[in-house]
């Protein structure tokens, strides 16, 4: 039996990214199909109905992926470590 494939997980910031883009994509889509519906070319309109429909559905799982499988990413928060000073001697002169 073959073993599975392991995938790598993408940065949290990759897949934000592509949720951004992919939210943009379906407003313009919604808009685009509006003003398609209002010029009366109802085909059109509807594929751009669906085509907004469907990036909205990969927001919605890219959503999920990320909230199951993406670590958060950490801060960096060292510089608030209190440094270990160790204890000066001071020579006395003989």
């Amino acid at each position: 039996m073959a073993e599975p494939y392991t995938y790598d997980v993408p940065a949290i910031a990759a897949v934000d990214r592509l949720i951004r883009w992919h939210e943009k994509r379906a407003a313009a889509d919604g808009r685009l199909a509006l003003s398609l519906e209002a010029e009366n070319l109802l085909i059109a309109a509807e594929t751009n109905r669906q085509r907004a429909a469907a990036h909205g559905q990969t927001v919605a799982c890219l959503k999920a992926f990320r909230e199951r499988c993406c670590q958060p990413e950490k801060e960096f928060r060292g510089h608030l470590k209190q440094e270990v000073r160790l204890r000066v001697q001071i020579r006395a002169p003989p």
